[in-house]
């Protein structure tokens, strides 16, 4: 399926999409996280092992900066006006797809890497934001 096609069917459907994250859903990012910590891990981004450990601010910083990275290369990609277009890697992605599936991935990484359970992390948060007022107060 093309890329401009994946989006329009993805956007027909979000008003379909039930608003609770279940326990299933948790479980599914938490495992997502680990394995994206494992090819992290498996390609040199991790000499050292830092689960369970405390975690020094020059290391959160390597974090913070990979994570930037990556929404960096998306607002680029924004700037040039090529977020449809296809990205430069030998795969069918849209310059949006990659640069934000390289965002995720990141944020999974970094979770596992703080020994953050992403998953319920999401959970609570979503659950939290269902509660609030319209654009969490603010105006628009």
């Amino acid at each position: 399926m093309s890329p401009k096609k994946r989006n329009a069917t993805k956007s027909s459907q979000s008003s379909k999409v039930s608003r609770e994250v279940t326990d299933s859903e948790v479980v599914v990012v938490n495992g997502l996280a680990r394995k994206m910590y494992a090819i992290a891990k498996d390609h040199g981004f991790h000499q050292e092992t830092l689960l369970g450990r405390p975690i020094s601010i020059e290391r959160i910083g390597v974090y913070v900066a990979n994570l930037h990275g990556e929404v960096s290369e998306l607002w680029e990609a924004a700037r040039k006006g090529r977020l449809n277009a296809s990205c430069d890697k030998p795969i069918s992605l849209t310059c949006a797809e990659e640069e934000l599936a390289d965002i995720a991935i990141r944020l999974m990484d970094t979770a596992v890497g703080l020994c953050v359970n992403l998953g319920l992390a999401i959970k609570v948060k979503a659950d939290y934001n269902q509660s609030r007022e319209h654009m969490h107060g603010k105006k628009a």
